[in-house]
């Protein structure tokens, strides 16, 4: 039975024992077929009962109409008159709460709620709605009481176990909530839903593989399930299986052949499995769809920038200053990508124009800087490195970068170290921050800490060449020379044009 004609239940309800004692005329007339908006105002001129319960039973069933016509100040002056005749009916009380609280009078509803619940102690309604109230108050504990009270009462209730999951969710109470809806589904087998929600709980808590697990059963009840694709492949992605993250996002969008997310998402999942022209593509149809989206443009160029391919990206970039992009991301990959051409003018001109549209923004002050220091103005560098700093504290590469030009320059090296311990407390599973700590280290002369430092370094990021080559040097150092000419060796295969390490090979 729908809400709706529950309550037209309880009204003829109330009108059929009314009509014993009262005038059956005029609680006929009320259910006329051809009463009009007004018919609360009307009847409400009509001669009362004159027993007390008939009186009560009569504003009661006003309270409702009134209710129906949403004339809720009205439904509210009904129902006070029936408490002030009899101040014990505790679901009067309840549907007096329903109305205070929803002309915004919160402490008044939660008055008579606790009153409702005073005198009936096993109703489930008023506790129910107290928890709902609560909630929207963002007292989270004093609602999960209240649903906790609703599952002792009504134990089968699949709406409080669901609202009392909700509860945990706000309060970030994952694991509690996981509990809850590991009971829903055993209430609810054939849920798809369940399985979705209890699988991104379990993604909160870090259980992976369960959350997994659950977005599979999600997807055994309904194939077409598209937030459970996209859900699949972020915890592929997570678990860096590039695979089955890329299977996941694909079929997503055999249901949703236009869903920007996947399409992002697969563009860099197929850019770090070293799928280039696959990742163009995902970003090229993202132009299509919407030839207005910045991201999508940068995204594609940075393919490019990344192959040191800077013709292909400033084309790529052209395209999006064509369709009327004014953007401080297209100018910061446009200036890297002259800068890449060592077009120095050229670089300098786009971040400028990137300056001027986000003179705040923390990346275009980095950018700025890492170009000054790769033409050697290292004060004006470090300037644009410490207003991106200030700007963003959290702003891990400024520190490191910074960190490291000192480390190069062999000065400030006490604040280099600080500056990138600072880069690594922000990213602590980060090699080439860590590469940069054992460089500060070497420089300082520090050699056990140095070398400690870029182990670890070479272990998070083993196919660096810069990596390897400042091990070669620590091993030098050390005099460990076959230790030293293996790093540079391992060095030149991964970048064979590094000129530098090519001497230090034939030196040594």
């Amino acid at each position: 039975m729908s809400s709706r004609k529950f309550l037209f239940f309880l009204v003829v309800l109330a009108a059929i024992l009314i009509a014993a004692v009262t005038n059956l005329d005029a609680v006929m007339d009320i259910y006329s077929r051809n009463r009009t908006f007004s018919v609360g105002e009307r009847s409400a001129r009509e001669k009362r009962p004159s027993t007390q319960l008939a009186r009560s039973l009569a504003h009661y069933t006003m309270g409702i109409i009134y209710d129906n016509e949403g004339s809720l100040e009205n439904a509210i002056r009904e129902y006070e008159t029936v408490l002030k005749q009899d101040p014990n009916i505790g679901y009067v009380h309840t549907r007096l709460a329903v109305d205070y609280f929803m002309v915004k009078k919160i402490d008044k509803a939660l008055e008579e709620l606790k009153v409702a619940k005073a005198l009936d102690p096993e109703d489930a309604k008023p506790r129910f709605l107290a928890a709902l109230i609560y909630t929207t108050l963002n007292k989270f504990e004093e609602a999960q009481k209240e649903y906790e009270e609703v599952m002792r009462i009504t134990p089968d209730s699949i709406w409080a176990l669901s609202s009392l999951a909700d509860i945990f969710v706000l309060q970030e109470k994952m694991g509690e909530a996981a509990s809850v809806y590991e009971k829903l589904i055993e209430k609810e087998k054939e849920s798809d839903l369940l399985y979705f929600n209890l699988g991104v709980i379990y993604s909160r808590t870090g259980k992976i593989d369960a959350a997994i697990g659950a977005l599979g059963e999600a997807l055994k009840l309904n194939p077409k399930y598209l937030e459970a694709y996209i859900g699949l492949g972020i915890l592929y992605q997570m678990k860096k299986d590039l695979s089955n993250a890329i299977k996941n996002f694909e079929k997503a969008l055999e249901i949703d052949p236009i869903n920007a997310d996947a399409y992002y998402r697969l563009g860099v999942l197929f850019y770090k499995a070293k799928r280039y022209d696959e990742a163009v593509r995902q970003y090229e149809t993202l132009t299509k769809l919407n030839p207005k989206d910045v991201y999508a443009y940068v995204e594609w160029a940075h393919i490019y920038i990344s192959q040191k391919k800077p013709d292909e990206a400033i084309v790529v970039l052209n395209k999006a200053v064509e369709a009327g992009l004014k953007d401080a991301n297209i100018y910061l990959a446009s200036g890297y990508a002259c800068s890449l051409k060592e077009d120095n003018n050229g670089a300098l001109k786009f971040y400028n124009m990137a300056l001027e549209l986000a003179p705040n923004d923390p990346r275009v002050h980095f950018y700025l800087g890492s170009f000054y220091e790769k033409i050697k103005q290292n004060e004006t560098a470090e300037n644009q490195f410490r207003q991106a700093i200030n700007l963003d504290p959290t702003f891990a590469d400024a520190y490191n970068y910074l960190g490291y030009m000192f480390a190069e320059d062999g000065r400030n090296l006490d604040e280099a170290i600080g500056l990138v311990k600072k880069a690594l407390e922000l990213d602590p599973e980060n090699g080439a921050y860590m590469d940069s700590l054992g460089w500060a280290y070497f420089k300082k002369g520090m050699l056990d800490e140095a070398l400690a430092a870029i182990e670890r370094a070479v272990k998070l990021e083993p196919d660096d060449p810069t990596i390897r080559d400042h091990l070669g040097d620590i091993y030098l150092k050390k005099g460990l020379r076959d230790k030293a000419r293996l790093e540079w060796k391992k060095s030149l295969e991964f970048d064979p044009k590094q000129e530098e390490v090519g001497k230090k090979l034939r030196k040594n």
